[in-house]
């Protein structure tokens, strides 16, 4: 039993990214426990809004067959997990034919971010022990990796971390492609709902720096950082490549709603009071993603839409599509890369 137990933490702790490690705290849960589900709940934040993901759950069926459901919004999240999540207290409910349901707070740097969710029959004292002490692993190793992926200064996802990211949402898409049927041309590009990629970059911002100083930049770049976190969706990855530099990747949604968006977005940051800046600005380049893209390339193609962005006025959204369709810039060529990742 204990060779098991540390093989089990040692499984947990070889993960480097929290989609395992979530896969691997659920599967030793179920292992330890028994229990009849498991699943992990998130808080999206959004806009100052209580929005619950369940972005993992693993439900024993008859028979012993197990029944892995993956990332889902939930629409009316029960009074007890957002008492959880408000509270960080675990809560625990019981039904009349003696089915337990208990919600686990999980915490990042003092605050609740989610829950774990445990249906069984009732837990023994050691049960609830080693629960409470994987919910903590858990906790305390998601907390390393929070870390390691992120920028810093502004908090938002590290340069490092971006082909990582893409590639997986890329692989999540490719199989969600597949899995329906569709008539067309699964490699035809149209305009139609598609995830994007945004490139965004602050409109003279060596200019803020010269004038106020790097202490002026860096409370400029956080409030920036802050608007997006508050402004556009939890499931929207949000980067900063560095300095004056982010770059955004959004679920899929048609042209005309992400252009919309993303204006919508502009507006705010103008009419944001920034330090010691009146008004600001910012210039974005815009590229749609396919699931048989590859990173660099998507990159690349929203970083030439910004530099034309850049060199016709700032202030302004480029498609990059649009951009070749109008015969605005060149063709990308892909044998011709210039961009570092990192």
């Amino acid at each position: 039993m204990q060779e098991e137990l540390l093989n089990s933490v040692i499984k947990i702790t070889k993960t480097r990214d929290v989609d395992s490690l979530e896969y691997s705290l659920i599967s030793t849960i179920q292992e330890f426990i028994g229990c009849e589900e498991v699943g992990i709940y998130k808080d999206l934040q959004v806009q100052g809004q209580l929005v619950i993901e369940r972005s993992l759950c693993l439900k024993v069926l008859p028979h012993e067959d197990f029944l892995w459901e993956d990332r889902d919004v939930v629409k009316e999240p029960p009074s007890e997990l957002v008492s959880c999540l408000q509270s960080a207290c675990i809560i625990t409910v019981q039904s009349a034919d003696g089915t337990e349901r208990r919600w686990l707070p999980i915490t990042l740097q003092e605050k609740p971010i989610g829950a774990i969710a445990i249906v069984s029959k009732g837990l023994s004292s050691s049960d609830q022990v080693l629960l409470n002490a994987f919910c903590r692993i858990f906790e305390n190793y998601l907390s390393i990796l929070h870390e390691n992926e992120r920028d810093k200064l502004t908090g938002l996802l590290n340069r490092q971390t971006f082909e990582k990211k893409l590639k997986q949402l890329l692989e999540k898409q490719l199989i969600d492609h597949h899995k329906s049927a569709y008539p067309n041309d699964s490699r035809k590009r149209t305009m139609g709902a598609t995830s994007w990629l945004a490139m965004v970059d602050i409109d003279h911002f060596k200019k803020i720096n010269d004038s106020y100083g790097h202490v002026c930049g860096d409370e400029v770049l956080l409030l920036l950082a802050q608007k997006m976190r508050q402004y556009f969706r939890s499931s929207d990855l949000i980067f900063r490549f560095g300095g004056e530099e982010f770059v955004l990747v959004f679920e899929p949604c048609d042209h005309d709603s992400i252009k919309a968006k993303i204006e919508k977005f502009m507006e705010l940051i103008r009419s944001t009071h920034f330090p010691f800046v009146k008004t600001m600005s910012v210039s974005i380049g815009m590229s749609r993603i396919s699931p048989y893209d590859f990173p660099i390339t998507v990159l690349e193609q929203a970083d030439k839409a910004l530099y034309y962005a850049k060199e016709n006025g700032r202030d302004q959204l480029c498609f990059y599509e649009q951009l070749i369709e109008q015969q605005l810039i060149a063709q990308q060529n892909d044998e011709n890369n210039d961009i570092d990742l990192f």
